[in-house]
């Protein structure tokens, strides 16, 4: 196999020297129009070739790389007893959830909640201009338990509308987000 940045041979689709050198997390913090925090490890532009493998075979692998080197230090630093880490829209597409991915290699510091958080709405919005995000609802349902504290995972944030929509339905069934992680922010101004 080859690395997918620097082409050598690797075990792994990301071999050891672009995840300490090209892809060195550089988390940031932004805050939603609804008061949300969402934490970040990368710039979208800085591996957005990365992130559109999510519906390919070696997507997974990269996700799953990408969480243990960036998203699992920085959940390390936390106390989480009693947290839940709360996947957006785990349904599998492609062979597996992108979402769920991010979730497992957090699960121990975070207890999972897998498919308890899922949209109605089938719409793909990778790739969507603005107004057809904000448009198109992703209509979740929530089937967990109430007053539990949570963490909201997923993969990129972009204008925040799908997570801004998550935490309402978390609100509305009594069920508390700390704050959001995702692996990559879009918005190149920060």
């Amino acid at each position: 196999m080859r690395c997918q940045l620097c082409l050598n041979i690797s075990w792994h689709p990301l071999c050891k020297n672009c995840l300490s050198t090209i892809l060195t997390p550089t988390p940031s913090k932004r805050v939603l129009e609804n008061g949300l925090i969402v934490y970040s490890f990368y710039k979208y532009s800085e591996i957005s070739n990365l992130l559109h493998t999510k519906h390919t075979y070696h997507g997974a692998k990269i996700f799953s790389l990408l969480s243990k080197h960036a998203v699992l230090p920085f959940i390390k630093s936390f106390t989480c007893k009693d947290i839940f880490s709360l996947p957006i829209d785990d349904h599998i597409r492609s062979g597996y959830s992108h979402s769920a991915i991010i979730t497992k290699e957090l699960s121990k510091y975070l207890r999972p909640l897998y498919s308890k958080l899922r949209a109605k709405n089938r719409t793909r919005y990778s790739g969507q201009k603005l107004d057809v995000r904000k448009k198109e609802k992703r209509d979740f349902t929530l089937t967990c338990k109430d007053n539990i504290n949570v963490i909201l995972i997923d993969d990129i944030v972009t204008s925040g509308n799908t997570l801004i929509e998550a935490n309402e339905i978390c609100e509305k069934s009594n069920v508390n987000v700390l704050f959001a992680i995702v692996l990559a922010d879009a918005n190149e101004d920060k």
